[in-house]
């Protein structure tokens, strides 16, 4: 899962965008973990209520600081 292609739906990226704290957060996560996390939110577009679910779950994390879930693979998508 490189960086090579991966773009953030508009929407999500809206999100983060939107709380100063959120968006500081963010932007200093490893970039793994950024596109392990989005793709879980963003693959669910089609089902609002899920794609809702999952992406009020990561803001909340990450305006705490928190990274969460299984993402680190030791390197094998690095």
């Amino acid at each position: 899962m490189s960086n090579d292609g991966f773009v953030i739906d508009k929407d999500i990226l809206a999100a983060l965008q939107s709380d100063v704290d959120v968006w500081t957060n963010f932007q200093i996560f490893p970039s793994l973990y950024k596109r392990v996390r989005i793709d879980t939110i963003q693959i669910k577009k089609n089902q609002p209520d899920v794609f809702a679910a999952r992406l009020n779950k990561f803001i909340e994390n990450t305006k705490k600081g928190v990274m969460y879930g299984e993402w680190n693979d030791n390197g094998r998508l690095l």
